[in-house]
């Protein structure tokens, strides 16, 4: 091998269930395409107050990951998966973990059933997908000698973020997918890595900037919480966030969220896609995404007025942080908010075409959740008193 080249190692651990396919939907496979998509969106995320806005981003991007441009030419990061142990795979239309984890079955909406069905005879943890339930692989990249020190640090950056608060496959932003980066080697010397998250994060945001990114990256207004829960397994920490966040944006049926009373945090939400007249043009919880659906058809769901951009992702991430099974797990809550749509975009709801929010509020849905994890600024009172949530500071 070339000396001048820089090999990088990195191995993962799969801490959640992850539903990560390929051409076949009826196998799951832990795909390397997958992975380099999620190194590019972390190493992104990290650029915001290093690159002077978005053309300077794609073409620094494009330096180092590669682009059809023949101008720019090939990666200067080549990847490849040396090994993997994976768990079989669970198949589609199996019940998951007995359906008893209601919240997690609420961040999993979409790959698994959320609720029973007599009607139809689906199941509650029901899997609409297969997935792989856990395992470990090992990553190795080839680093280009035309890059620079800063450039190699960057993608070695990315790598322990993505292992740190990311994760692969669909749901990877609910908590679904989550990996956990368990060893790291740089020309076969192995890197100290904390086993802390917080101080890994800390570490890689130690100078952040000001202001609002155009696209989801760290600043001085992002937020990472830490949460445990004594006793809880991986999947049943992850059920409790799911929990705590249902019960907070729900509005429920007959007058119950799962098995509890309704909060009714977002009232005018609910009255505005029944027509009543609110002071709100759209639903507070937009924040959290985009699209929502109340029903079928435009009149019965909030998008982007602008039909190209159909959806517009989270900006909040759950994560299970474990690096190895006997350890306690720790949860993950990252909040990084950026420019919701384009300057001057506008929003379809309920089949009117409306104004986006632009005032210092729109991002309290988000922040209320986290307050009510944490008990701070008088957020509304999380219902599992097992939850225990601390703050990370941020550089």
């Amino acid at each position: 091998m070339n000396k001048n080249f820089t090999t990088i190692e990195a191995t993962y651990r799969i801490v959640t269930p992850m539903f990560c396919s390929g051409g076949d939907p009826t196998k799951a496979e832990l795909r390397l395409a997958s992975f380099k998509g999620a190194l590019r969106f972390w190493w992104r995320s990290l650029m915001w107050g290093k690159v002077d806005g978005v053309a300077d981003l794609h073409k620094r991007e494009a330096a180092l990951f590669g682009s059809s441009d023949q101008k720019v030419g090939k990666s200067k990061v080549s990847m490849r998966i040396t090994s993997e142990n994976l768990l079989s795979q669970v198949n589609t239309g199996e019940v998951w973990e007995s359906g008893r984890l209601k919240g997690a079955h609420y961040l999993g909406y979409g790959v698994m059933e959320a609720f029973s069905s007599s009607k139809t005879g689906k199941k509650a943890g029901q899997l609409t997908r297969p997935m792989i339930p856990g395992g470990t692989f090992t990553v190795q990249l080839r680093l280009s000698p035309l890059l620079n020190e800063e450039q190699k640090q960057q993608v070695e950056n990315a790598l322990v973020m993505l292992g740190t608060v990311g994760g692969l496959g669909s749901k990877s932003r609910k908590g679904f997918g989550s990996l956990t980066l368990t060893e790291l080697k740089v020309d076969n010397q192995t890197r100290e890595l904390a086993t802390c998250p917080g101080e890994r994060i800390m570490e890689m945001t130690s100078s952040l900037k000001d202001g609002q990114s155009q696209w989801t990256a760290w600043s001085k207004q992002s937020r990472v919480l830490l949460v445990k829960s004594e006793k809880a397994s991986v999947v049943e920490l992850l059920d409790q966030l799911g929990r705590e966040q249902v019960y907070y944006r729900s509005w429920g049926n007959r007058g119950k969220v799962i098995d509890r009373e309704r909060e009714e945090n977002f009232k005018e939400d609910h009255d505005l896609s029944k027509e009543m007249k609110v002071s709100i043009r759209h639903p507070r919880r937009i924040a959290f995404g985009l699209p929502h659906n109340y029903g079928k058809g435009d009149s019965k769901s909030v998008a982007p007025a602008n039909r190209d951009l159909e959806r517009r992702a989270s900006p909040l991430f759950l994560h299970i942080h474990q690096i190895d099974e006997q350890d306690s797990p720790v949860g993950v809550a990252v909040f990084l908010p950026s420019q919701f749509l384009p300057e001057n975009e506008k929003i379809r709801a309920f089949g009117n075409t409306v104004p986006l929010d632009s005032s210092e509020e729109f991002w309290n849905p988000i922040n209320g959740y986290l307050d009510r994890l944490t008990g701070k600024n008088g957020g509304t009172k999380k219902v599992q008193n097992s939850l225990r949530a601390e703050e990370v500071s941020l550089g």
